[in-house]
């Protein structure tokens, strides 16, 4: 059994379709052969990957609130559970959604958005959907922050149970570091 986290922000004029926005709070825990870049055993703390992106969806809720803003379409707010051992909860949902598929128009996922030394942030996905890129260039605020859009759609994570199901998505993502899924 899976938990996962979910809430809806109704929208206004285009309520019946929706845009979800989330993160998986899960982590490895304990390291073990199969999850663990580093020792056995140990606990591997999951600040970055990914209490980083659960914080970030809930930032968004916070800002949209504290703006009174109603969106256009409505937001479901997904916490996923289980993405360390495969995706459980996003694809769970994904098999037996609460809402039609069809209605689904994007899903923007975040995980592992707490480490910006570079000040890059990457951005996949992209190419899900005609605009995205310019879109989500567009609405970067200037300053020292580059945005990376990569080609490639890695399968790590939630946004591949709805890429595969071909709902276009975003992946945000700060990189991979020497603390990944280590203690």
């Amino acid at each position: 059994h899976y938990r996962n986290l979910l809430g809806l922000i109704p929208g206004g004029d285009l309520q019946d379709e929706y845009v979800l926005i989330g993160a998986h709070y899960d982590h490895v825990g304990y390291g073990t052969p199969r999850n663990s870049n580093g020792p056995i055993g140990l606990i591997h703390n999951g600040a970055d990957d990914n209490a980083s992106g659960t914080a970030a969806v809930l930032e968004v809720i916070e800002a949209m609130a504290n703006a009174q803003i109603q969106p256009r379409r409505s937001i479901i707010v997904a916490l996923w559970d289980g993405e360390e051992k495969g995706l459980l909860g996003s694809e769970h949902w994904a098999e037996q959604p609460t809402i039609p598929l069809d209605q689904l128009k994007c899903v923007i996922n975040m995980d592992m958005i707490g480490r910006l030394h570079s000040q890059q942030l990457e951005v996949s996905g992209t190419r899900s959907m005609a605009g995205l890129r310019r879109l989500v260039a567009e609405a970067n605020y200037p300053g020292d922050l580059t945005l990376r859009f990569p080609w490639k759609v890695e399968e790590n994570s939630d946004h591949h149970s709805f890429f595969r199901r071909s709902i276009p998505f975003l992946m945000f993502h700060t990189g991979l570091h020497d603390d990944y899924h280590r203690p």
